[in-house]
Parts: structure tokens; C-alpha cells; sequence
């Protein structure tokens, strides 16, 4: 569930707007308001802030989101139950004054929240100290007790959807232009930034089904390409395409591997092949995989698709790779070693880079400890 709880001084307007959401608000639970309009519950509320003298921002303000096929089928008392639970854990008590209200204008259902965080025995129960986190904390423990996914679940099942589908898209296409439309197809916006200096510098991928142009201004939805992997980068996207059209180019001139590796060497491309077996000169050798890198790269860490000191697989960025092989096989690869990786220490990265996915995955919002065992993990794995 997506979620915002911040603490600040109101003023009528917060009340009014909980009770309104163009007609269609919700109240579901108020506590100790005996009001029915925003203003006198805003007064009753002043009233009691005004006992502690030492608080300025007396009031707690936010809501909780769930997403459309989730929200939906959640009851209203057990959204409510959700919220007063979660408020709860941050120290909301059965002495303090607060109103709920449920909204269904816009694409998502949630609840907003207006609470007091001044008891009637002029208490200040609800602590501002990383009050956003500690909600953001008690929604997700909430959730999990009712067996209901978190925005960190639903965070990194949708990173691993999207960086599922660019990565197949990827192979598939040769330009940005054919990945927005292939990626559209999907059920995916991109969006694309740039820069004077280098072009495209970066993306941010966007489920249609999660667009909501009525609360865009309070949170953008989609994930930048960094918050999706930290292994694939814009620039490693841009090499791809490079290399593929490099490829092509080569392709179109050879019809044997020799004069393949010849027309990429002049390029200034190394070419190393990636047999089944240990190559043998006389016998029929067949290739499981063709590496290529710049002669002169400038690359010095491993990448999603890139291997350092190795290169580009063809079969991890090019889905066509098989027709390649298969073009180049036809004559000279039988007696022409060139410059073999040896396979048992060598494996494609496709299934490299399949293996890792998870590793790749890091939620948008998470706690600083949370945060911390990530990284830890991440280190191991080095």
C-alpha cells in the first residue's frame, strides 16, 4: 500500500478537503468531534492542541493507497481497520481526535486521515521524529498480519516485470524509437530524458495500468531505470543498439565466420567465439555463442549485458542470434578456431543475467535498516 503521513499545522481547509473529494468522500471513523461540519470539528480540535503550548505542528495528515485491483476489493471497515491499526503504532490512542474519510473520485481508493496528535489530557502521544518512515513502517507490519501485499512487494514484483519485458524488448529491437512502441505494446510507458552532452541520459518506465492524472501531483508513478536494476544502465542500452547495428553492417558483407571477424576487427571490434566443446580443427564444431567487444572499450565493470574483458553474447542482446549463427556456419567455422573462449569457464550471460535478476531488484521506499541488509547482500554476493 502506498502511503504519506506527515505533521503540520492546519487550518479548516484540511477537514473540508477530507470531506469532500468532489462529493464522493467517506467519513468512515471520527473519534471525539462532536461537530458535523469541517470548521467545528477543526475548533475542537484547535481547542485541545492549544493544551500543550509546546507543540506547534499539532495535527498528522496522510492517507493510505492501495492499488485499483487490490482497493477495490477491500471492504470500507476494513480499510478503515487498516489505517486506525497502522495510526496506532505510531501512538495514536482512544483519547485523541481524529477523522478518516474514504475517496473514490479518482483511480485509486484510499484513505485520508486527519489526526490530532494532542490527547485530550493536552498529551502529545504521536511523535514527529521520521514520522513518515515509522508510518510507512506501520502500514507494511499491518499488512502483513492481514496477509495483504505491501508497496515494497508490489514494488519489486512490478521492477521485476518491467526489467523482464525492456530486457526482451532489448534483444528484440534495434532503437529507442521500436523500444517505446514494442514496450507500449506490452503495457508500458517509457519515458525518455536528455541532455546536451549525451543525448538520451534517462528512462522511466510507467505500467499504463497504474496511470492516475489525479494524483500525479502528489506522487509520480513508474520507476526510473535506476530504481528498476542497478546493473543496466542508459549507457549500456545505447552500447547494445550500437553493437547490434555494428553487427548487422558486418553481416550483410560475410558469408563465413572468418570474413565476419575480419569486417568487425576493421571496425575496431574483437570477435571471440564460444564453442560447445573444446574446438577441434578438422571436425564439425558448433558454436553456442559469439562474444564481441570494442577493441579500445573503455568499460572496466561488469554490466547487465556486458561482461568485463569479454564483451557483448550475442545471444543475451540479440534474439536473431540463432539466424547469425546459423549464416556463418555454413563454410569456415569447421577450421577456424580464431579466438575460442573455453566453455567450461565461460557461460552465456543471458543465463547469467537470468540467474542474478533478483540481485538486480532494489524497492523504491524501504527503512534505513532495510536499506543496510541490501547492500550486505548484495556485498556477499561479490
Amino acid at each position: 500500500m502506498n502511503n504519506s503521513a506527515t505533521t503540520r499545522t492546519i487550518t479548516k481547509i484540511a477537514l473540508e478537503y477530507n470531506a469532500n473529494d468532489k462529493g464522493t468522500a467517506e467519513m468512515v471513523a471520527s473519534n471525539y468531534l462532536l461537530s458535523d461540519t469541517a470548521e467545528g470539528q477543526f475548533n475542537e480540535m484547535k481547542t485541545v492542541a492549544e493544551r500543550n503550548t509546546k507543540v506547534k505542528k499539532w495535527a498528522l495528515t496522510g492517507y493510505i493507497s492501495q492499488p485499483d485491483e487490490i482497493g477495490r476489493k477491500l471492504k470500507d471497515e476494513e480499510f478503515k481497520q487498516i489505517a486506525i491499526k497502522a495510526l496506532a503504532k505510531v501512538g495514536l490512542t482512544n483519547k485523541n481526535q481524529y477523522r478518516l474519510d474514504i475517496h473514490n473520485s479518482t483511480k485509486h481508493k484510499h484513505i485520508h486521515f486527519v489526526v490530532n496528535r494532542i490527547d485530550i489530557s493536552g498529551k502529545c502521544t504521536v511523535k514527529a521524529h521520521d514520522i513518515g518512515k515509522r508510518f510507512g513502517e506501520a502500514v507494511r507490519e499491518v499488512c502483513n498480519e492481514k496477509g495483504l501485499l505491501t508497496d515494497i512487494e508490489i514494488g519489486i514484483q512490478k521492477k521485476a516485470e518491467m526489467l523482464k519485458s525492456l530486457t526482451e524488448v532489448i534483444r528484440s529491437e534495434d532503437n529507442f524509437e521500436d523500444l517505446i512502441f514494442k514496450m507500449k505494446e506490452k503495457g508500458f510507458e517509457i519515458q525518455l530524458s536528455s541532455n546536451v552532452k549525451d543525448g538520451i541520459s534517462g528512462m522511466r518506465i510507467v505500467m499504463e495500468k497504474d496511470k492516475n492524472f489525479q494524483t500525479e501531483r502528489i506522487y509520480k508513478s513508474g520507476y526510473k531505470l535506476s530504481e528498476i536494476s542497478n546493473q543496466l544502465k542508459i549507457s549500456e542500452i545505447k552500447s547494445v543498439f550500437e553493437m547490434k547495428k555494428v553487427v548487422r553492417e558486418a553481416q550483410k558483407y560475410a558469408d563465413n565466420l572468418k570474413v565476419f571477424r575480419e569486417n568487425l576487427q576493421q571496425k575496431g571490434f574483437s570477435v571471440k567465439i564460444q564453442y560447445n566443446a573444446d574446438f577441434k580443427a578438422g571436425q564439425k564444431n558448433q558454436i553456442k555463442d559469439i562474444w564481441i567487444n570494442e577493441i579500445n572499450s573503455s568499460k572496466e565493470k561488469n554490466g547487465f549485458f556486458f561482461r568485463k574483458n569479454v564483451g557483448f553474447s550475442l545471444s543475451a542482446i540479440d534474439s536473431d542470434r540463432g539466424d547469425l549463427v546459423k549464416s556463418l556456419s555454413q563454410s569456415s567455422v569447421n577450421n577456424d578456431a580464431g579466438n575460442p573462449l573455453k566453455t567450461e569457464k565461460n557461460e552465456s550471460l543471458i543465463e547469467i543475467a537470468g540467474g542474478l535478476l533478483g540481485d538486480f531488484l532494489n524497492p523504491t521506499y524501504v527503512s534505513q535498516d532495510e536499506e543496510e541488509l541490501w547492500k550486505k547482500k548484495r556485498r556477499l554476493k561479490r
